[in-house]
């Protein structure tokens, strides 16, 4: 196996990673190079092939075009031409990932070296040049371009022209020769052998990088989590708060603050925070902290019912800092709740055979109206819901507040508002399709109109498609008489219609129920372990 591959970079400081085997006498015993080669070059083996189709098999693949034809109306160009999921190409696409991300566990080193204080001239120097960046932002587009100078093309010069060899014996300093023909080749970036301890080395740093991406997130929602999605709501509200007063306080305030300065202290700060004296200083200093503390405990409890402590600070009761910080943190979130109106139709049916007189018959209780221009009457599906007043549940998040269900007797209303159209319904003054009373009482019934082959000459419908006759109004009463001259007979009222056996209404009818419900706290995930640890007990 080879050491390295030239021209590669990566992080050779550290030694060989291990590889932990499956071998009973040495579990930590590392691959041999023969292992190592196979294991690499068995890429496109036939258990990759079999696995691959058991894979396809498992989980289908999805045309990429149609599948961006349902994200958006136009088809992308760049999603079509992404090849689809393959194991082997995976498997190759990472060879040549970490064959080449060399680079970045090399610039990541660095960096820690450099805020480790490993070489204090180094972290001193970049203490110098981020302090003239702050004073100086200008400066900052010319970071780039000393970059580019310093670390990529004065190196590469050097490699062209490196120094002769000695040929005495004593220890002279060997010298570059800037001047005449090139010496060596270019320095090319090659990517890291797959037989190399370099590319086993990237392994390693891919693994620890993957582990570190993980804690890191994971320590981030376990950290963040609590304070923004509302599970205590109380200190979610504080949270939002106190953003909602510090982005208003910035958004008029924030061309007002010297920031050059803030980085400057801020930034200089922290990387001598992270001097390895620094922790020593700290400890010591808590140490003496901890030694003070019993001394101070008597007067402290003589002063306990004066003061509070605000962290380590303490302040008197009467401070107005801590009146404001009180009243942040009791946020009161005992308003009342949210109420909203929830319906249900009670749907009945009859048949329209001929010569035959039917009665209404309960059918259920749904949600929708099924009216005649409904989508699922359209489909020829039957209404959907439950039997019984009792079976119908009020929906998630949200509970009753009344006590029972109340009849909408005002059914022109919601006829109105969701446009429905072939279809009659009672007013107001008792009074029924074809204008006959009905006793004084109003049910809210809204009924199909019959189809054209059940409808007599007797049948009076609007334009709009509704059948809401109002024999209250002179005019309409007016217009109905002059309608009606010229025929040979008056038209029957309702009672006469039914004891005739006419149909003035289709298959359907339908009224509408309403109750109030109002919104309901819902458990949290901790609140549901102590139910658990509850029902356990």
């Amino acid at each position: 196996m080879e050491d390295h591959t030239t021209g590669a970079l990566v992080d050779r400081d550290e030694a060989l990673p291990v590889i932990a085997g499956t071998q009973e006498n040495d579990p930590r015993a590392t691959i041999s190079g023969d292992l190592k080669q196979a294991a690499f070059k068995a890429g496109r083996s036939l258990q990759d092939r079999l696995f691959s189709k058991i894979l396809e098999q498992v989980m289908p693949m999805e045309d990429v075009s149609a599948e961006a034809l349902s994200t958006s109306d136009k088809p992308n160009s760049t999603d079509n031409k992404r090849p689809a999921f393959s194991l082997p190409l995976m498997a190759n696409n990472f060879r040549r990932f970490n064959a080449r991300i060399g680079i970045v566990f090399l610039f990541q080193t660095r960096v820690e070296r450099l805020l480790s204080w490993n070489k204090p001239s180094h972290t001193l120097s970049f203490l110098f040049i981020y302090s003239f960046v702050c004073l100086d932002p200008h400066l900052l587009i010319i970071i780039p371009l000393a970059v580019v100078l310093f670390f990529i093309m004065v190196p590469a010069f050097l490699a062209r022209h490196p120094p002769p060899p000695s040929t005495s014996t004593s220890s002279i300093t060997p010298y570059y020769s800037y001047q005449g023909p090139a010496l060596a080749p270019a320095k090319t970036i090659k990517p890291a052998s797959e037989t190399s301890k370099d590319f086993f080395r990237n392994m390693r740093d891919l693994q620890n990088c993957m582990a570190d991406f993980s804690d890191v997130h994971d320590a981030t929602v376990s950290a963040f989590a609590p304070l923004t999605n509302f599970s205590n709501e109380k200190l979610s509200s504080a949270v939002f708060l106190s953003c909602t007063l510090v982005t208003s306080l910035l958004f008029l305030t924030a061309h007002l603050l010297p920031w050059r300065f803030i980085f400057l202290v801020g930034g200089d700060a922290g990387i001598l925070l992270l001097h390895p004296s620094f922790h020593d200083f700290i400890q010591s200093v808590a140490s003496d902290a901890l030694e003070q503390i019993p001394d101070q405990g008597s007067v402290a409890g003589k002063k306990e019912k004066e003061s509070i402590d605000l962290g380590e600070m303490p302040l008197p009761t009467s401070s107005r800092a801590v009146t404001l910080m009180g009243s942040l943190a009791n946020i009161s979130l005992d308003s009342d709740p949210e109420e909203r109106e929830v319906e249900v139709f009670e749907i009945q049916y009859r048949s329209l055979a001929p010569y035959f007189e039917s009665q209404w018959e309960h059918f259920l209780f749904s949600p929708m109206p099924y009216d005649p221009l409904s989508p699922s009457r359209i489909a020829g599906d039957r209404p959907k819901g439950c039997r019984f007043f009792e079976d119908v549940q009020a929906p998630t998040g949200w509970a009753w507040k009344s006590k029972k269900w109340e009849l909408d007797l005002d059914c022109h209303e919601w006829v109105v508002e969701r446009m429905i159209t072939g279809v009659g319904f009672e007013v107001s003054g008792g009074l029924s399709e074809g204008g006959s009373t009905t006793g004084g009482e109003i049910g809210g019934w809204v009924w199909d109109l019959p189809p054209t082959s059940f409808r007599g000459d007797h049948d009076v419908a609007s334009t709009s498609g509704h059948d809401d006759i109002d024999s209250t109004d002179p005019s309409r009463a007016d217009d109905k008489k002059v309608q009606r001259k010229g025929k040979e007979r008056a038209p029957l009222d309702y009672e006469e219609r039914a004891s005739t056996g006419s149909n003035i209404m289709g298959e359907w009818r339908r009224r509408r129920w309403i109750r109030i419900v109002h919104r309901v706290s819902m458990p949290t995930a901790q609140d549901k372990h102590e139910l658990a640890g509850d029902d356990e007990t």
